[in-house]
């Protein structure tokens, strides 16, 4: 699978406030993941990396993630901090 395919869904789930318009895109998203990263594809639209009896945290602070994500998408921190 595509990352890009998996950015695209989760935009139009962010620009939507439709329930069933909600479902009907990650049903589709999930009918084209293939098994073998089913799971992961799932842990991310729970906005998690694994499953929480793992106990896996990535320990970093919101403003390092925001510095971060700012950096590498070019976009400004203000911007990203506010979305």
């Amino acid at each position: 699978m595509q990352y890009s395919t998996l950015v695209e869904t989760f935009e139009k789930v962010e620009a939507t406030s439709k329930r069933l318009e909600i479902t009907s895109l990650l049903v589709q998203l999930l009918k084209e993941t293939p098994a073998s990263v089913i799971d992961k594809i799932v842990y991310l639209t729970q906005g998690k990396l694994y499953a929480d009896y793992l106990g896996v945290e990535l320990g970093v602070a919101e403003k390092l993630l925001i510095r971060a994500v700012a950096a590498a998408t070019g976009e400004n921190e203000a911007h990203v901090g506010s979305t």
